[in-house]
């Protein structure tokens, strides 16, 4: 570590433990005062902050979030109300480094006349929609702008409906009264950007009524330097943006590994008995449904569910098997670790045998000593500090916002259902003479292609996420992706692999580039839910096939070492590459010499090209 960065970690540890407003603005302050360079590290993150009113306080708030996240920032923070003129010269300093978000933060009033609100009972039905309309057309004309000169995602707050109206009691009676207005207005603007990959409208209305939204702005501030939110709203409003920054840059959450007893329901079932436990309609027991109705629209969305419980395993299982109000089965759940092990150790085992990394977990467990012993094992891992209250269990899990990703993809909903066939492929393995023999009965096919725009979300998301089976761990936004599919001198494949087990959809991407007579691998990653499937070795196939087709001379690949990645370490090796090139913890380079070699689909696998 740097002297820099431990100056900067020794800054975020005054504010780590208490995250108020006043720790954030002084460890912004001295971090800011350090001048610190764009960095150009794995966890770098360049943030642009413009809008309407004063900024900076929001600025500091992300800045300061987004380090005690781990990444290294640097931020650039507009001037009062410059945001057009910062998107539309291409010479402000918001376009001088490749910024990677853009909060583009906007109030409603600040845009619309400075008599609105006091005229609005006058206007007429034409002239409120027709305002309406310009409103979401000014802040949709900047947006446009951006998204054409940047490759960033941007973030866009919708508008707080107000709580007040001029026309007091009868606003509801009026076509367009001041909160249908508004309303109109964030249903127009979120309809605007529903098809792009890189604009998302983060809902401040929300965020400010479950706050409470006569507690949204200090009047003192917004009077005296048009500081538009409180300093007790504003970290809870930068939480908010932090959800995006983590999908982007890969940070999210993807498995919840659940305790039984008095977690998933109420009470013992080893001395309690089936017919003993809380699980029903009615209080008690109805806190520990709802709890599993959450924990199952997570599982819908792709969020990994794994049980570590110290039990006898028939009597658990007989719960899922048999509880009529036992909502989560034990096909939703990818692995089960129901003995009498110790949590740690177990754990250890839930993410072998899921494939995931350990930092992708959070533990829920009733249990303070059982939560204390896998925090100091696993620092990496989100343990939960689960309250006393089961009533407070759903509403703990609501509250995560841990699990987000910037797309939902076909992949993502039918998770579930790849790890049941996941589980019945490892048993028939088991069952299996030799590897080889395994293989031959899976009837496995593999789809390479070129991504086309249907698979292009999904494949944005996996270079985002993918860490173990990942040669260099490049991250590329949508945007570039875009733009290597647009470039003759690159190819962007996708990867779908499907068995006699089920679809497991898209799970692989690689990203040629062409140099003359010479391609280079720039990306080779795939889903950690298909090692050992020889997948790998056909999209392998595909690229050194159409190199050769191109009349290419020699194939490049490189392999970056990071903490996650060795899976991937002897893909070259394993198929033919020759090391050209060692460089430490920077990695190797290999080349294949297409003159004199080759690499073969294995006669098991069914390779289906477009």
């Amino acid at each position: 570590m740097t002297s820099q960065n431990q100056n900067i970690e020794a800054i975020l540890q005054s504010v780590r433990e208490n995250q108020t407003y006043l720790n954030i603005w002084s460890a912004y302050k001295k971090i800011q005062g350090l001048e610190l360079p764009v960095s150009k590290e794995k966890d770098s993150l360049n943030l642009a902050v413009i809008g309407s009113t004063t900024l900076e306080p929001l600025a500091a708030c992300i800045d300061i979030k987004t380090r005690l996240d781990g990444f290294h920032v640097h931020t650039f923070v507009g001037g009062f109300n410059t945001w057009r003129q910062e998107a539309l010269d291409l010479k402000s300093p918001l376009y001088k480094t490749e910024t990677d978000v853009i909060v583009l933060s906007v109030d409603a009033l600040s845009v619309l006349d400075q008599m609105f609100l006091a005229n609005f009972v006058r206007t007429s039905e034409k002239e409120r929609s027709t305002l309406e309309k310009e409103l979401v057309n000014s802040v949709a004309s900047v947006i446009e702008i951006l998204e054409k000169n940047t490759t960033a995602i941007i973030l866009v707050n919708n508008f707080i409906v107000p709580v007040f109206s001029p026309l007091g009691i009868v606003d509801n009676k009026q076509k367009i009264g001041l909160k249908q207005f508004f309303d109109n207005a964030n249903i127009d603007l979120t309809e605007r950007f529903t098809k792009s990959n890189r604009v998302f409208i983060v809902a401040l209305d929300a965020v400010s009524s479950d706050f409470g939204k006569s507690r949204i702005t200090n009047w003192n501030t917004w009077y005296r330097g048009s500081v538009p939110f409180s300093e007790e709203f504003t970290p809870i409003l930068a939480d908010e943006y932090l959800r995006y920054i983590r999908a982007l840059k890969g940070r999210s959450k993807k498995c919840i590994v659940l305790d039984l007893d008095n977690t998933l329901w109420g009470g013992i079932i080893g001395e309690d008995g089936i017919e003993g436990i809380k699980l029903s309609n009615t209080s008690p027991g109805i806190e520990y449904v709802d709890f599993q109705r959450g924990l199952l629209s997570l599982y819908n969305r792709g969020v990994i569910l794994a049980v570590c419980s110290k039990n006898n395993y028939d009597d658990a299982a007989k719960v899922f098997q048999e509880h009529p109000y036992q909502v989560l089965k034990e096909e939703h759940f990818a692995a089960m670790m129901i003995n009498w092990q110790n949590k740690v150790a177990n754990i250890a085992e839930l993410a072998k045998e899921i494939n995931i990394g350990i930092d992708s977990m959070v533990f829920f467990d009733d249990n303070p000593v059982e939560r204390a012993q896998v925090s100091q094992a696993y620092p990496e891992i989100m343990v939960v500090d689960l309250p006393k209250n089961p009533r407070l269990y759903r509403k703990t899990l609501e509250n995560l916002n841990v699990f987000d990703v910037l797309s939902l993809t076909k992949e993502d909903m039918e998770r579930g259902e790849m790890y049941t066939g996941k589980r019945k492929r490892e048993a028939l393995e088991r069952s299996a003479e030799s590897i080889e023999d395994f293989l031959r009965t899976l009837d496995l096919q593999v789809k390479v292609q070129p991504v086309n725009d249907f698979d292009a979300p999904r494949v944005v998301q996996l270079i985002g996420k993918t860490n173990q089976f990942n040669l260099t761990t490049r991250r590329y936004t949508d945007a570039e992706v875009r733009q290597f599919r647009e470039d003759k001198d690159a190819i962007v494949y996708s990867m779908a692999v499907s068995d006699k087990f089920g679809d497991e959809g898209v799970v692989g991407v690689a990203i040629a580039k062409i140099k003359e007579k010479e391609w280079w691998i720039d990306s080779f990653l795939m889903s950690c839910r298909v090692i050992g499937r020889s997948a790998e070795t056909a999209l392998l196939a595909r690229i050194v096939k159409d190199a050769r087709a191109a009349k290419a001379k020699r194939i490049f690949g490189e392999y970056i070492p990071t903490k996650k990645n060795p899976p991937a370490a002897d893909l070259f090796e394993r198929h033919g590459f020759d090391m050209t090139k060692e460089d430490g913890d920077n990695g190797t380079t290999w080349v294949l010499d297409l003159e004199t070699s080759t690499v073969e689909v294995p006669d098991w696998i069914e390779l289906q090209e477009e």
